[in-house]
């Protein structure tokens, strides 16, 4: 397994220098998950990525259409751990926890500190850790269609 270490790089300086390392042609992120998916899973109609710091949607029929947020990490893994955190989990923790959910709150999924003045006080008030769990992945979700699909439907084979 390749363990790199980089500091202050961006993902595609990542990419590009372990590419120049290993001998092995670079090719952009959202490109090479266009390229798997059409040949690998190619009856899927839309794929959806959500990374570290970015999430990417990708709309196959009727040609291809691609859109990644830029602006920011709302609704990633980045924003997942956030939120596990300020239930001291991770996002297995985080998991688990939703599994158990009655009541779905709803949690800004812009922004992390939105996110955050959203949940700190249903934990004030009492609020059960499970439903705060399942609560912020419907954020995800909502950040996701409403962020990436901007009212284009998502519907058919769907990749996640």
């Amino acid at each position: 397994m390749w363990r790199f270490k980089f500091k202050c790089q961006s993902n595609r300086f990542r990419g590009l220098s372990i590419a120049k390392w290993t001998g092995i042609p670079f090719e952009q992120e959202v490109v090479a998950l266009t390229y798997a998916v059409e040949r690998l899973i190619n009856e899927v109609d839309v794929a959806i990525e959500l990374g570290g710091e970015d999430a990417k949607i990708t709309y196959f029929k009727n040609g291809i259409e691609q859109r990644m947020n830029g602006t920011c990490a709302g609704g990633t893994g980045a924003f997942i751990d956030q939120m596990a955190t300020l239930l001291n989990t991770d996002a297995d923790g985080l998991n688990e926890l939703a599994k158990n959910f009655e009541i779905i709150y709803p949690i800004a999924s812009r922004c992390g500190v939105f996110a955050k003045t959203d949940i700190q006080p249903l934990l004030n008030e009492g609020a059960r850790k499970e439903d705060i769990a399942a609560s912020i992945f419907q954020a995800v979700v909502n950040q996701t269609i409403s962020g990436l699909a901007c009212g284009r439907p998502i519907k058919g084979k769907v990749a996640f």
